[in-house]
């Protein structure tokens, strides 16, 4: 346990270090990349018009924008930590960090979608819909994917 513990912190600096830091080149680019990604996704799930950029108009005085920490990479750098950390083969961890980042970015979009519903349909549930909702689907869906991959994975012989 002390292992995985020490594993995991030291997975959770080196991702947040090189890949969110906004200090970060590689981590400026792979934010800018990854948002601009997320925005489209969500475009094609909204009606026509109400996507600019990476803003979601509201109404003329009301936008949700979709900034580095809406993209989905907070809640996957988190699982991609767990699955670093926990003994297994390398091509389970290559397989379940795949898998991972295609469900979370999924759940984001889907997340991003139901928020800019439930704010079309009156603009206080924003704090419901984003701090409730939305969060708990992220953590439910990265919960999930540790837990699938605990049961399917190959243990490490080395």
């Amino acid at each position: 346990m002390k292992k995985f513990l020490f594993l995991y912190w030291l997975s959770i600096a080196l991702l947040f270090g090189v890949f969110y830091w906004d200090k970060s080149p590689i981590a400026v680019y792979i934010n800018s990349v990854q948002t601009d990604f997320v925005s489209y996704l969500v475009s094609l799930f909204l009606d026509k018009g109400l996507m600019r950029g990476h803003d979601i108009i509201i109404n003329k005085h009301y936008k949700l924008i979709i900034e580095n920490a809406c993209n989905g990479l907070v809640p996957y750098y988190f699982f991609l930590a767990s699955i670093l950390a926990f003994p297994s083969t390398i091509a389970d961890k290559i397989k379940w960090a795949i898998i991972g980042y295609i469900s979370i970015i999924s759940i984001n979009v889907l997340r991003i979608w139901i928020i800019t519903k439930l704010v079309l349909e009156s603009r206080s549930n924003f704090s419901l819909a984003h701090d409730w909702i939305g969060n708990i689907m992220l953590i439910f869906t990265s919960l999930s994917l540790f837990i699938l991959f605990i049961k399917t994975r190959k243990k490490d012989i080395s």
